[in-house]
């Protein structure tokens, strides 16, 4: 299994390209297996794909907010094949799109993604938060009824938010494993105290290995269905971003020894 950095947890210091390339850098040094995108701040995708070679780095995947999508779906898409990024992922649905008619507009759109994707060679996922675990227009879960959307849309579990909804992840995890392309490890150390998201307290998040989740059976049920990446995310950190994300590669590392 490789472990990967969503460098949206490093968002403050990847507001600038040249942030964005410094901060890359210091996970390579910090010997993650590669990087999860969420901007590119301007680079050009050739010249993205040729610092990440030279780090030693892989770019396994790109989060892409469906504004973005709707904008411009065959550059999103060229740009990511360019890179040499094979993933791309909606990470996340507005409110307005969490009714019946939101979703259905979300099952509309997921088929029209998927042929651009399939055009370049890239893989289209969905990344899940906790509000996906409701139930949705057919009474199962809402993330059940997106991933019906079309059999070749792939998951991204964000394991976290399973457990935080009540979900069991690797339960979930085995379910859908022939969907399961990549999940979301993260810590916690208090379910309230972070900032507030949609009128209620974020969890407080913490460096993996350093909090309360037990991460251990999720990466032992990733590696038996044959997971590839398990990716680092961390919404809100106490510490520096950075010292966070070196303790928790550590902490993973030692994990699957």
């Amino acid at each position: 299994m490789k472990f990967g950095y969503q460098l949206y947890s490093a968002r403050a210091l990847c507001s600038n390209r040249a942030g964005l390339v410094d901060t890359i850098e210091k996970i390579a040094a910090m010997g993650y297996d590669g990087v999860e995108f969420f901007q590119y701040e301007g680079i050009p995708a050739t010249e993205l794909k040729a610092l990440l070679a030279g780090l030693g780095l892989e770019g396994f995947n790109a989060h892409v907010q469906l504004e973005r999508w709707e904008a411009d779906p065959e550059g999103e898409a060229r740009y990511a094949a360019e890179a040499g990024i094979p993933c791309m992922t909606i990470p996340w649905l507005a409110p307005a799109l969490r009714t019946a008619q939101g979703l259905a507009r979300v099952r509309q759109l997921v088929p029209q993604l998927l042929a651009q994707c399939r055009a370049y060679g890239v893989q289209l996922l969905y990344h899940n938060h906790d509000f996906e675990f409701a139930p949705g227009t057919t009474g199962r879960y809402m993330l059940d009824d997106i991933l019906a959307a079309d059999p070749a849309l792939g998951l991204e579990l964000d394991t976290f938010w399973a457990l935080y909804a009540g979900v069991s992840p690797t339960s979930y995890m085995e379910s859908h494993q022939n969907r399961l392309k990549l999940i979301h490890v993260k810590d916690y150390c208090k379910l309230d105290g972070g900032p507030v998201n949609e009128g209620r307290e974020s969890p407080t998040f913490c460096a993996i290995g350093t909090g309360k989740m037990d991460n251990a059976p999720i990466l032992a049920q990733a590696q038996k269905i044959g997971v590839a990446w398990a990716c680092v995310e961390q919404d809100n950190s106490r510490i520096p971003v950075l010292e966070a994300a070196k303790l928790s590669i550590d902490s993973l590392r030692a994990a699957v020894k």
